[in-house]
């Protein structure tokens, strides 16, 4: 019988800064707004969300299909039971652009945060997940006593998946699974020099981590804020990269805030900051995966401005 055990993390805080950054074409006569952050705003919207997911990184030795092929089938079908509204873009998909594939890094091999939901908003997603086969090692234990003694073996497996938000790059969401499966002295020989062995019990163990995971994610996307950004000026619009698709038609109406924040974490991981209200937009047209929008008066908003639903 396995034993899984979950190490979740709540949702990184988003550090709040009022930096507005000279040079980043917003004049002084820019509409009046009042001194509004993204706290001021709840995080409910009818528009659907869409999600990129990464394709899924092993750094196990076991790459065959036994343990990858279960446990994302089961990862993909968990989360969309768990945000049922949301669009999920999977690697495959004609749609799906490559850095799915083949996510950013910097320069220690970490995935590059900033640079990965840079090119996610460029796509019109509002969040990226991604899914990890950790681990795979083998463990003995002691079992028996005197001249009954005797060695077990199981492999222990690891998984993980986290959620960033697109709009800033914070992680919405971590959670890490471990996992045991009993093998015999053989199959812990094998996997000990390196080999991949078969072991049908992986199957169900990949199922199970694959389904808690999947709704993990899913809940952390389902609960964060529906956020977009401007990701060009066009014609004397702000172009955002999601429309009718998504539930965005003529007439809606945006709170913008400023996106020229950028903070620098740990490992040289850096994240936008959400600013302060600098003023609204209207969309005055919506195609497919694509919107149009302008302020009623005052000056556009620069690219990288970011949006939040209603005022």
């Amino acid at each position: 019988m396995t034993a899984i055990t979950l190490l979740k993390k709540n949702a990184l805080p988003l550090l709040l800064v009022a930096l507005l950054v000279s040079g980043c074409g917003i004049a002084s006569s820019y509409r009046p707004a009042g001194k509004k952050t993204i706290r001021d705003f709840s995080g409910s919207s009818d528009y659907r969300k869409a999600v990129g997911v990464l394709a899924l990184s092993n750094t196990t030795i076991f790459t065959s299909a036994q343990l990858t092929s279960p446990f994302m089938t089961a990862f993909l079908s968990s989360m969309e039971s768990a945000v049922s509204n949301a669009v999920l873009v999977v690697p495959g998909k004609a749609e799906a652009p490559p850095f799915l594939w083949n996510p950013p890094r910097i320069a220690n091999g970490n995935m590059d945060v900033f640079t990965l939901s840079g090119l996610a908003r460029q796509e019109g997603m509002n969040a990226v997940v991604s899914p990890v086969l950790m681990d795979i090692r083998v463990r003995a234990r002691d079992t028996g006593f005197w001249v009954f003694k005797d060695v077990a073996y199981s492999l222990q497996i690891q998984t993980a998946a986290a959620v960033y938000d697109a709009a800033t790059g914070a992680r919405l969401a971590l959670g890490i699974l471990t996992d045991e499966v009993d093998i015999d002295e053989h199959e812990a020989g094998i996997v000990r020099n390196g080999q991949e062995v078969q072991v049908d019990e992986l199957v169900e163990v990949a199922e199970e981590m694959g389904e808690e995971l999947g709704e993990q994610m899913g809940d952390a996307v389902k609960d964060s804020k529906w956020l977009a950004a401007v990701v060009s000026i066009e014609d004397g619009a702000c172009v955002i990269t999601a429309g009718s698709e998504v539930g965005i038609k003529a007439g809606d109406r945006f709170t913008v805030l400023d996106g020229s924040g950028v903070l620098t974490g740990l490992g040289g991981q850096r994240y936008i900051v959400p600013g302060p209200k600098i003023g609204e937009i209207t969309i005055s047209r919506a195609a497919a995966r694509q919107s149009f929008g302008a302020p009623e008066s005052g000056e556009l908003p620069p690219a990288g401005s970011i949006l939040i639903p209603g005022r």
